[in-house]
């Protein structure tokens, strides 16, 4: 395996791959890790080790092609593609083969998850670096046709790009103010699909600077289900993610064939990988039944409550606005997020009153209050005694 392991999509492709091996024990995977700094010179020197076969992900195009001019009789080799092979790089490829994700069969799937929330107002948003930009055309593409095909004129449509493309595939940061303004624009409620979840990540701050509600105003969907970016969002994320899995088994398969068949026929030697799925998170709730939302907050607060939590840790797990959240809340419920919070409370204190010998003040450190006082001022507001009376009226012990 030729891999970048600091991108995502690769590392689930190398995982994949170390599964298949332990599965149907075929193969002896070794890895070279390739960073910015990787040679095809670096890459030669791998191969020559001892290598049958070659999968690669993640590589940055251009070291991976001149590594190839290099060494002209190198083993079958297997690229595992996220944005389409040029035409000069297949010639290289000679007689390896292709795993290519279908970004088309992406872009349909993030319109009709939109479209599934009853929305008619949307956007595609990508960076202008290299590959990612030659995706996200795909992407965007897709999306737009999918959409139109469906709704019709019923609809709105605006794309943007961030950033400006460099020689070395880089790019620099597009102005926010730019960024600002295009989201300022859109007609909401808008769903927004990010062709990566690192700038779906931004989105989700730009909204937040700029006081847009999210999901109520805008709902954003990234690709790649980059776990700890997507949880640490605020609401978290939700990503579209492919089937990585499956392009590794894919891979896997096709470099076996080839090894078997260096005159493996062309057709057999090129497969697309469609399949993928949603991981949805605060994100993109609007528009669907929000019953999930109450429950989760509901169950996070019976186990949480007296540890001492407030609201904003309720609003941090569910992973929607303190709006949606508290709006929710109330139309399920009648009571607010808080009148949640101090109701488990209060019926833990009651219960340490009546069952336990433990001292007022250890009672309120366990019903997750700081201070007595503020207890007790709660507490008699709401039983019309102290908690010494009710202590003493409702004793079993």
């Amino acid at each position: 395996m030729v891999i970048n392991t600091s991108v995502k999509p690769s590392r689930d492709v190398m995982l994949g791959i170390l599964s298949y091996a332990q599965r149907h024990g075929l193969v002896r995977p070794r890895l070279f890790h390739a960073s910015a700094a990787t040679s095809p010179k670096n890459i030669e020197t791998f191969v020559k080790s001892g290598i049958d076969g070659i999968v690669t992900c993640g590589i940055r195009r251009d070291i991976m092609m001149d590594f190839l001019r290099m060494m002209p009789n190198h083993p079958p080799t297997v690229v595992c593609a996220y944005s389409p092979i040029l035409d000069s790089e297949r010639e290289l490829l000679d007689a390896g083969g292709v795993v290519l994700l279908d970004n088309e069969a992406i872009g349909r799937k993030a319109a009709d998850f939109f479209i599934g929330h009853g929305l008619q107002h949307f956007a595609f948003m990508a960076s202008n670096i290299f590959r990612e930009r030659i995706a996200g055309e795909i992407r965007n593409a897709a999306f737009e046709e999918r959409l139109r095909a469906v709704l019709g004129e019923h609809m709105t449509f605006d794309s943007f790009m961030f950033g400006e493309v460099a020689e070395n595939e880089d790019y620099w940061d597009s102005d926010t103010r730019l960024e600002d303004d295009f989201l300022s624009s859109l007609q909401k409620p808008c769903g927004i699909f990010v062709n990566s979840d690192r700038e779906a990540f931004n989105i989700i701050d730009a909204c937040r600077r700029l006081g847009i509600d999210i999901p109520e105003q805008i709902e954003v969907l990234g690709v790649n289900n980059s776990y700890k970016l997507c949880e640490q969002a605020h609401p978290a994320l939700s990503s579209i993610y492919p089937d990585h899995a499956q392009c590794a088994e894919k891979a896997m398969e096709l470099l076996l064939a080839q090894i078997a068949d260096p005159d493996l026929p062309a057709e057999r030697r090129n497969v697309s990988i469609s399949g993928c799925k949603f991981v949805e998170r605060g994100s993109t709730a609007s528009g669907r039944d929000f019953g999930h939302i109450v429950s989760r907050a509901r169950e996070y607060v019976r186990v949480n409550a007296c540890k001492g939590i407030h609201v904003s840790d309720v609003v941090k797990h569910v992973g929607v606005s303190r709006r949606t959240l508290e709006k929710r809340v109330r139309e399920s419920t009648g009571h607010s997020v808080l009148d949640m919070i101090q109701n488990v409370r209060l019926d833990n204190v009651c219960r340490l009153l009546v069952n336990t010998d433990l001292s007022i003040s250890e009672v309120t450190m366990r019903s997750g209050y700081e201070l007595t006082s503020n207890l007790g001022k709660l507490f008699h507001k709401r039983f019309r005694m102290s908690m010494r009376d009710y202590r003493t009226k409702n004793r079993t012990i």
